[in-house]
């Protein structure tokens, strides 16, 4: 694990065409090249070449029709399995295409059938809607405002003849117990429809007998009956899908398998371009990589091969894909470093700083050890029920499982266990101060206030950190005019350190003085003069040569001086203060368990007063514990990353047999 992104280099090879299979092969079976187009490495205008367009589109549409029917059969398709290019043959459209031509007829059948039970349930769940709410005997509102019951029998043809031209509209049949006669029940608003059917079967409407509440649970009776039927029917259709593909897995795997070598194949030989006599490729894997390549790249092509190595200096940061490589235990954390955006190639990687930045923010907002067991026990259980769950997913549970410890620690320093005082707090009494109980073991913190200060304290720490890691990728960058004169470079952090001393200072004599105004005048009035000269500066150095000098140039100066002053100390105060919402979900969680406590208190304890307690952790588990991580994420997003994280990154994404599902 290295402070900085994956040193890279660039290799461009040139292999006499006859061997360009065999290194094709090869550097499949690798996966380590991140291959980019020769025209962008060097001048092509003087030659021809030829580009190989040998993947076929019928080879993607396969697999992916072949992953669809997986999907629709509810089995997951072999992506987890390891590839291997020995397992590569002959690609056999014709045959493929048949035998996943007759799966994906057979599965559609099915889904046909399926779509109908499923419009069938619905319409009677419409039905049974309306006689629940409308009472019995066809008193109730609902039944007599929307439903139509008829009591009759047809003259002409069968009762399940007449049933069979209703399927379009919302409508149930059964028959009358003991009696010839049936009840059909349709939606008033289909009334013209079944009068026509009605005539063309001569339907008797029988009128001696009133319906009754007997009657309306035999309704019930019968429609929840045939729902259940409609039910059990779509269940077995959904095992009959999974039939179809688990008869055929072993086949259809090894296809999936063979399309998906031959589509990465095809990836790569897209990227070789051709002479008559030779192939040439080009791409960038790390450099501690090089030689293993080289070598295997000599091999395939029996010697018969020119390689040429290009350092990452020669080309702009912004073209260099970005490997982050940490072990499996960071993973979590590198996951929420991407979800933002990659980090430019060269400059320092974040991950171990959000990682400890993330699990203090957390702790501290969440400080309970016996709710952050419960949310480690989630990620450990989660993780061993959820073994074929995505990268994404384990690493998430693997979060739940560090957030949690984070909550244990900060627990055990308060003295919180489910809310309750079981153990002293090693640190201070968090839910004594907020409460108003005293503050048992807490040393110099003693009120909210005290709180809050930590909070500030801590703030600054993490933007100060921040300051420094940019200045650190600038001097790398050898970017010497944003080192000193940026609001995040050398300039910026004067201000912003002196303006915390100033702040602590007015505040340490009760708000009553401010510093010498000579130190006033060194702090800041020097810096913001010295920054008037920043965009003068710029266009000397910078924009001279492609930018004409007028008026108006100098109005620009002035007014980006000025919005620059805003920025630095408004931004800098609003990022410092915007760590107090730490201290405010801290206080939140610890209120909101002091209120559960007072409700159960209030029921006089007992069972209901324990249900009370369990309610509530599980709500503070859930609401708190989701609001420590966002807000969390957030700070370190929004007043850590702001300060040296560009995001200009591209990331390494080799052409490989392997991905990260099966390295998830």
């Amino acid at each position: 694990m290295g402070l900085f992104t994956s040193k890279m280099r660039l290799l461009t090879a040139v292999v006499i065409e006859e061997k360009s299979e065999n290194v094709a092969r090869e550097l499949l079976r690798i996966g380590l090249l991140d291959f980019v187009k020769i025209s962008n490495i060097i001048d092509t205008d003087d030659f021809h070449l030829k580009q190989d367009l040998s993947v076929s589109t019928e080879v993607a549409e396969l697999r992916r029709r072949l992953e669809t029917l997986y999907q629709q059969a509810g089995i997951e398709s072999p992506v987890r399995e390891a590839l291997i290019i020995e397992q590569m043959s002959d690609f056999n459209e014709a045959k493929y295409r048949k035998l996943i031509d007759k799966a994906s007829s057979g599965i559609q059948e099915l889904r046909e059938k399926q779509k109908k039970l499923h419009q069938d349930s619905l319409k009677l769940e419409e039905i049974k809607n309306y006689l629940n709410r409308g009472g019995f005997g066809g008193r109730g509102g609902a039944v007599s405002d929307f439903l139509s019951i008829h009591r009759g029998k047809p003259g002409r043809g069968s009762f399940d003849d007449l049933l069979s031209h209703l399927t379009s509209i919302p409508h149930f049949g059964t028959a009358v117990p003991g009696t010839a006669d049936f009840f059909i029940v349709t939606l008033k608003r289909d009334q013209a429809l079944v009068s026509e059917y009605f005539t063309k079967y001569m339907w008797t409407e029988n009128d001696e007998q009133i319906r009754n509440k007997q009657h309306d649970e035999v309704l019930l009776s019968d429609i929840n009956e045939r729902t259940v039927s409609i039910k059990t029917r779509i269940d077995e259709i959904k095992t009959e899908m999974s039939t179809v593909i688990i008869k055929q897995k072993d086949e259809f795997d090894t296809i999936w398998k063979n399309l998906r070598i031959h589509e990465l194949y095809g990836r790569i030989r897209t990227n070789f371009e051709h002479t008559e006599k030779t192939s040439l490729f080009s791409g960038w894997l790390p450099a501690d990589k090089s030689e293993r390549l080289e070598k295997a790249v000599k091999k395939a092509s029996d010697g018969q091969c020119v390689i040429e190595w290009s350092e990452p200096e020669q080309y702009s940061r912004q073209s260099v894909p970005v490997e982050i490589k940490h072990s499996v235990a960071l993973a979590p954390f590198q996951m929420l470093v991407e979800n933002y955006a990659v980090p430019e190639y060269g400059a320092i990687d974040p991950t171990i700083f959000v990682a400890v930045s993330y699990m203090i923010m957390f702790g501290l907002m969440f400080g309970d050890a016996g709710q952050g067991l419960v949310i480690m026990l989630i990620g450990f259980l989660g993780g061993k029920f959820m073994k074929k769950a995505s990268g994404g997913i384990k690493n998430l549970l693997r979060l739940f499982i560090y957030c949690g410890a984070a909550s244990v620690i900060t627990g055990i320093l308060f003295g919180s266990y489910f809310g309750y005082k079981i153990f002293p707090p090693l640190w201070f009494d968090y839910h004594g101060i907020v409460a108003g109980h005293g503050a048992l073991g807490s040393g110099n913190i003693t009120n909210v206030y005290d709180i809050l200060r930590i909070t500030i304290y801590f703030g600054i720490t993490v933007i100060g950190l921040g300051l420094i890691l940019n200045w650190i990728n600038l001097l790398k960058k050898k970017d010497y005019f944003r080192l000193l004169l940026d609001k995040s470079g050398i300039l910026g952090g004067w201000f912003y350190g002196c303006g915390v001393y100033t702040a602590f200072f007015f505040v340490g004599t009760e708000y009553k003085e401010l510093p010498a105004p000579d130190l006033l005048t060194v702090f800041f009035g020097i810096p913001v003069l010295i920054l008037l000269f920043k965009a003068p500066l710029h266009f000397i150095l910078h924009e001279r040569g492609k930018k004409s000098f007028d008026a108006f140039k100098i109005i620009d100066f002035i007014m980006e001086w000025i919005v620059e002053i805003l920025e630095i100390f408004s931004g800098y105060l609003a990022n410092t203060l915007s760590f107090m919402r730490v201290a405010g979900l801290g206080i939140a969680h610890v209120s909101l368990m002091v209120a559960f406590d007072t409700i159960a208190g209030m029921t006089g304890g007992g069972a209901a007063g324990i249900l009370i307690l369990i309610i509530g952790n599980i709500l503070v588990i859930a609401l708190e514990g989701l609001s420590a991580g966002i807000q969390a994420l957030r700070l370190n997003y929004y007043e850590f990353f702001s300060r040296y994280f560009t995001g200009k990154g591209i990331a390494y994404n080799p052409v490989s047999l392997r991905n990260r599902k099966q390295e998830g």
